[in-house]
């Protein structure tokens, strides 16, 4: 099964969009690094880490190994947050993955390394394509996303998802 690597920015868009729940109908298996939940994520309820745990989130934790592969990545990247570095290891160590990630120097420096990137707006397709939630809905996150100065995602990308829905 392919395994949906959540970065942080990802995970609040989807938050405010109304969506993490739908988000775990899809056939992927969904992780969630340690430091990221810890650090980044302090804002989603316990119930809603239950909620996202019920629908199969995992929350994951790097081996001794993988964590010091992470901080050899954050020396050759310097720009990439620490998270971001225990994102990209995390997805590395699993063979069938994507990185979902909004961070532009994340995706280009994951791609470089030959991972699978994709970020909300590809999450939109996949709920619509597998048909688990309401286009309402859909919609919704989408103008959402639309109003907030704080999402940054391409105005004709959004544009044509509306019309698409």
């Amino acid at each position: 099964m392919i395994c949906i690597v959540n970065d942080a920015s990802c995970l609040i868009d989807l938050h405010k969009g109304g969506l993490l729940q739908p988000l775990c109908c899809l056939p992927y298996h969904f992780l969630v690094p340690l430091p990221v939940r810890e650090s980044e994520l302090l804002t989603f309820t316990p119930q809603e880490w239950a909620l996202l745990e019920e629908g199969g989130m995992v929350t994951s934790d790097l081996p001794p190994e993988q964590v010091i592969n992470a901080y050899e990545l954050k020396s050759q990247h310097g720009r990439l947050s620490a998270n971001d570095c225990f994102c990209l290891v995390t997805a590395q160590c699993h063979s069938n993955s994507i990185l979902l990630t909004g961070d532009r120097l994340l995706g280009e420096v994951a791609k470089r390394k030959g991972v699978q990137v994709h970020g909300v707006l590809w999450v939109i397709d996949e709920l619509l394509a597998a048909n688990v939630c309401d286009q309402a809905l859909l919609r919704q996150a989408l103008e959402t996303w639309q109003g907030d100065p704080s999402v940054f995602l391409p105005e004709d990308l959004i544009n044509h998802r509306l019309r698409r829905l």
